[in-house]
């Protein structure tokens, strides 16, 4: 999917829902994730966390943008 759609960034497959239960985003009556954005620095710290109610349900642009240029502590 990366190489299809030319993405900058990995992307993680959870076939299992694994980690979607880890983060909190699996809704049990519907047997599927909700939709979720996350940005995750490279210490696996989450800096940004947006999970919505329905597929529709999505964040804005700004805020993502405003985590992965955000400051980080020890950046140089």
């Amino acid at each position: 999917m990366v190489e299809k759609l030319f993405l900058p960034f990995s992307l993680l497959a959870d076939v299992d829902g694994e980690v979607i239960r880890r983060y909190g985003v699996w809704d049990e009556k519907g047997q599927i994730s909700r939709p979720a954005i996350f940005v995750i620095d490279e210490s696996a710290t989450v800096r940004y966390r947006y999970v919505g109610e329905d597929f529709a349900d999505r964040p804005g642009d700004q805020p993502i943008y405003d985590a992965l240029n955000a400051p980080r502590e020890g950046a140089r």
